[in-house]
């Protein structure tokens, strides 16, 4: 089984597009799936989106009232993963922005078919790169890879921080059941760097797939918040400098 996780907070329009692009996919490769979509207090239409899909595909809707955050959203729809699905299933998480290419979870699946337990779709393997993203995002994003590698250097892993990933279940129940709820912490959007580190106490086998981050087709507005995004990173480099990560 497949599970998708997608977080969305007001992606009426970007999760419209890939979920028309999901369902060809899993039908194209007939592909048991399930979707696991946790709405995270969307003042748009994004509920009605998701509502609308449900009607014709596997999906399942966490919905929360108010907006909790990335933390909390991937703490939860992991959580569902874990409670629901099998030691050899698959999880892959992406945006719901239409920045991300979903053909490229038949790559994050061959992977792990192949002996992988977390395989990362990378904007810096070869073949991989950003397209269109704002010059701060861009610098960001290629200064925390660079710091994270030296810091914490994990074999196969290049890309720390894209939420574009694909885990297999086993390595999930393993990390919950050794962290409880702290396995999902972080400021922001660093809580997926925070979350590798952790995995690399449970397993070794990491690999990427390159992947090509398409900016400039992202509908509706940024979900990073940069300051706060900059501290969640500065204390994963404290943590781990001082052994606590």
């Amino acid at each position: 089984m497949l599970f998708i996780l997608l977080p969305a907070f007001n992606e009426e329009e970007g999760l419209e597009k890939l979920l028309d692009r999901i369902d060809r996919i899993i039908k194209g490769f007939s592909i048991q799936c399930k979707i696991i979509i946790v709405n995270d207090g969307s003042m748009d239409r994004t509920l009605y989106v998701i509502d609308s899909y449900a009607k014709t595909l596997p999906i399942e809707i966490i919905n929360f009232k108010n907006n909790h955050g990335i933390t909390e959203v991937f703490r939860v729809g992991f959580k569902r993963v874990c409670e629901i699905g099998k030691d050899n299933d698959i999880c892959i998480t992406m945006d719901s922005d239409n920045t991300q290419n979903p053909y490229v979870i038949l790559d994050i699946i061959d992977k792990i078919n192949n002996s992988s337990d977390v395989v990362i779709a990378s904007r810096f393997q070869k073949g991989g790169k950003m397209v269109g993203a704002p010059l701060l995002r861009k610098l960001m994003s290629v200064g925390v890879a660079k710091i994270l590698k030296q810091v914490v250097p994990i074999k196969g892993v290049s890309d720390y921080s894209t939420f574009y990933r694909g885990y297999r279940v086993k390595v999930l129940k393993q990390a919950f059941s050794h962290y409880g709820d702290n396995l999902i912490e972080g400021q922001g959007f660093s809580s997926m760097a925070n979350l590798l580190i952790k995995l690399r106490k449970i397993t070794q086998r990491f690999a990427e797939v390159p992947f090509i981050l398409r900016y400039d087709l992202k509908e509706g507005g940024s979900g990073i918040r940069v300051i706060k995004t900059i501290k969640g990173y500065l204390k994963i480099i404290s943590e781990v400098q001082k052994g606590k990560l």
